[in-house]
């Protein structure tokens, strides 16, 4: 199944999460910590307080669940560690299925890392992902073993991935807890930090320049959502990874 983002599902986050969402991670403030939490009804969750590791509050935060496209978040990780934003990939042919998440990216054009990620994390382009994967590693079965191999270094006890995409074929699954903790890793870092807060980008390597648009309606509309990443497949449901703004006291 493809994996895809929409905005809708997101906008549902604020509204009790509905019951689709399956992983909910909010990286909140000491202050938004002692708020009230609205209702959640997703199957597992975790609220986190970032720079003590608190957790405010969870449910089943250890559970196995196929995460979607936040495992773009573990491809941008890999290739921003493994090669400069200004380093030059050729888009990898790809065939995307009906449905699927796309930035229009043709297969041959040269791209710019830096604006692979952008169309990664905003758009959550899948032939983004593969030519990410491809460029890194040389293929997509070797940087899936080194996307496992990473997860192991940070101590994601309840992830393995299956592929750079997040579809739903072979073990690519997650935990609340993994994800919060993958989450700050990749917020660590200055680029990705800026990207995921972008509510849109023009990409200007190609032929054509492009303007892409974050897909989280949240970044979009409230000023103090800083990221992090979204994610819908039919077997994951909607899963939506945030952060809060530490300028911001409250949730909501």
């Amino acid at each position: 199944m493809a994996a895809t983002d929409t905005s809708r599902p997101v906008r549902a986050a604020r509204a009790a999460a509905l019951l689709v969402i399956v992983a909910l991670v909010l990286l909140g403030t000491a202050q938004a910590a002692t708020a009230a939490l609205p209702p959640i009804s997703a199957r597992s969750y975790i609220v986190v307080q970032p720079d003590t590791g608190d957790v405010v509050a969870s449910r089943n935060p250890s559970g196995e669940r196929p995460i979607a496209s936040t495992t773009k978040m573990m491809t941008a990780l890999l290739s921003i560690e493994h090669a400069r934003p200004s380093d030059v990939f050729r888009v990898a042919s790809y065939n995307l299925s009906p449905g699927e998440s796309t930035a229009g990216l043709r297969a041959g054009e040269k791209m710019r890392v830096g604006d692979l990620l952008r169309a990664l994390m905003l758009p959550s382009a899948n032939e983004a992902a593969v030519t990410l994967a491809i460029g890194v590693a040389g293929s997509q079965a070797r940087f899936v073993k080194m996307m496992n191999q990473r997860a192991r270094q940070l101590g994601l006890r309840h992830t393995h991935f299956g592929n750079p995409i997040g579809l739903d074929v072979g073990a690519n699954h997650s935990s609340a807890r993994d994800l919060a903790k993958l989450a700050q890793v990749l917020r660590a870092n200055a680029f990705l930090r800026a990207t995921m807060n972008m509510r849109r980008a023009t990409l200007h390597s190609g032929p054509v320049g492009r303007v892409v648009v974050n897909r989280n309606s949240l970044v979009q509309e409230i000023g103090w959502v800083d990221g992090v990443k979204t994610g819908h497949t039919t077997l994951a449901g909607f899963v939506l990874v945030e952060e809060q703004d530490e300028r911001w006291g409250r949730f909501g």
